[in-house]
């Protein structure tokens, strides 16, 4: 499972839905950062194994 941590220019992620959702594959986790870049307001993001500590996987950019 994956997750993704979206970085803001200004406000919060928590009213965008693919900020919150779990992602079985990475494929999965890459498409909903891509609906996340969408929104002018995330600068990058970044994908995480849902794990406790969070495991960093990848970051995406603009």
């Amino acid at each position: 499972m994956f997750k993704v941590i979206a970085t803001m220019r200004r406000g919060s992620s928590t009213g965008i839905a693919a900020a919150w959702a779990r992602y079985d594959t990475i494929e999965g986790a890459r498409i909903g950062t891509a609906t996340l870049l969408r929104d002018d307001r995330i600068l990058r993001a970044m994908i995480v194994r849902d794990e406790i500590p969070p495991a960093f996987v990848e970051w995406v950019e603009r």
